[in-house]
């Protein structure tokens, strides 16, 4: 019944926007046409993309799952990876009090949304919904649903320079929060955000009685050079079934303008968590981006990064009803150490089509993979994705 009311709401926004109600900009932000509608009275934004993509898997897997991966699960297989719909009214600083209150509303539809929030095996999820205020100039408070402050690579592919997520981002970081949150900018090249919420796992709902914290400090030495320092910490649930007790996680991103067409960034974390009754479990890694820009059109980028799951906290957890991500070849000890390789060739044949192919190594210190013999220790695949931004 709810999954029929939310499909309605969809559609009778849809079919505002289709009679001009709410005209669709770019997702590049273009201004909304200066007419007399609803939604120039109100400063709304209506944006988004679609995200479809095939990944070839070359151990052939009888499974049909591309192995602890995230967004890309379905291997030998064309997926409808993302349908994004962003309703928003921005907050903004200066002018009419009324103009620093807004909200943003972010819904997802396809096979990553199974995956997006934290629900699992539903094709539909609320990636955001949170309302904001800006009561200072350089002072924003938001509560809802939000997106972490933590990490490099986001749920959005447009937003990120590859087609397949990290390991990094996809099995240690969390994807969304829901609390509150307030985020101050102290100078122009400095900035700090601070959120209380329910869950490391992007649940609506609160598994326990206490709160976690997560932070993120962002600095701009100069003007090619960006530094944050992020981190969590809060009373959390974990995969072995006991009770809940302190987790933790820190680290930091580099990112440097190296050239007009040259970007590199680096990004490192360390996370444990308390398990009562035995030993805590950890997990870190790093991860590299090269990211060249030849010319508007065409870009190639690099990553490469190593991933360490020391106790199999996080990894080989996942099922089919969360879009295959976090599965692992059956009966292996999901202890692991995970290292890859992705090259991506990027093309914009128009600006708001963005086109990629793939290819990617994986490698374990497990036979977490599936192969056509049976598990093996690492798995390669090519891919294609295609998004259009709306």
């Amino acid at each position: 019944m709810v999954k029929r009311m939310t499909t309605r709401i969809f559609f009778f926004v849809f079919s505002l926007a289709v009679v001009g109600w709410l005209p669709l900009p770019l997702l590049s932000s273009v201004a909304l046409a200066q007419n007399d509608t609803l939604a120039n009275k109100l400063n709304l934004s209506l944006y988004g993309y679609v995200e479809t993509s095939y990944t070839q898997n070359f151990n052939n897997p009888s499974t049909g799952v591309n192995n602890n991966r995230s967004f890309d699960g379905d291997a030998n297989s064309f997926r409808p990876n993302m349908a994004q719909l962003v309703l928003e009214k921005a907050a903004s600083p200066g002018g009419a009090l009324a103009d620093r209150a807004g909200f943003r509303l972010k819904l997802n539809f396809g096979e990553d949304a199974k995956f997006t929030g934290g629900t699992g095996n539903d094709d539909f999820d609320f990636q955001e919904a949170y309302v904001q205020y800006m009561p200072a100039d350089n002072l924003t408070f938001q509560a809802g649903r939000m997106n972490t402050l933590i990490g490099y690579e986001v749920i959005e592919s447009p937003l990120n320079p590859n087609f397949s997520r990290s390991f990094l981002f996809g099995i240690g970081e969390p994807f969304t929060v829901t609390g509150f949150r307030a985020s101050f900018d102290l100078s122009d090249n400095v900035s700090f955000a601070m959120s209380a919420i329910n869950s490391f796992k992007g649940l609506q709902r609160d598994e326990n009685n206490g709160k976690s914290i997560e932070a993120l400090l962002s600095l701009a030495p100069a003007d090619n050079l960006g530094v944050s320092i992020f981190g969590f910490w809060g009373p959390e649930d974990n995969s072995f079934g006991e009770e809940s007790a302190d987790r933790m996680q820190v680290g930091g991103i580099i990112d440097v303008q190296a050239t007009d067409q040259l970007e590199l960034v680096l990004e490192g974390y360390y996370g444990n968590q308390a398990v009562p009754g035995a030993a805590n479990a950890r997990w870190n890694g790093v991860a590299g981006y090269a990211i060249y820009e030849f010319n508007d059109q065409w870009g190639l980028h690099a990553r490469a990064e190593v991933f360490e799951d020391a106790a199999g906290y996080f990894s080989c957890f996942g099922d089919e009803s969360i879009g295959n991500a976090h599965v692992c070849a059956a009966g292996v000890v999901p202890d692991q150490t995970l290292w890859e390789t992705t090259w991506t060739l990027q093309y914009k044949p128009v600006p708001n089509l963005i086109t990629r192919a793939e290819f990617r190594y994986d490698k374990s210190d497990r036979n977490t993979f599936d192969g056509s013999d049976g598990p093996t220790d690492s798995q390669s695949t090519l891919a294609g994705e295609m998004i259009f931004l709306f």
